[in-house]
């Protein structure tokens, strides 16, 4: 019975031996760099749609969608409604 969870325990970690190799390997390749790439892209431009330019930085959930998609600064937006101008 010991020699079966042994067996399991040493099959886990060559699991998790390749698996590490796996990872290592596809970092280290174009590919990998391309998906990085892409991924800190889309953090990059997701930052700058949360960044109004008057006002700076806002919190996602207190953006205001506008009916085409665009997404307002509750600051800017209640200037527009208001009519006041920045």
């Amino acid at each position: 019975m010991t020699i079966i969870f042994i067996e399991a325990v040493l099959f886990l970690a060559f699991l998790a031996v390749v698996g590490a190799f796996v990872l290592a390997a596809f970092r280290s390749t174009d590919l990998g760099m391309q998906l990085r790439q892409r991924a800190n892209r889309r953090r990059l431009d997701r930052a700058a749609d949360l960044t109004c330019p008057v006002h700076g930085p806002q919190r996602e959930e207190e953006l205001v969608r506008l009916a085409t998609g665009e997404p307002l600064c509750p600051h800017c937006y209640q200037d527009a409604i208001h009519g006041h101008l920045p």
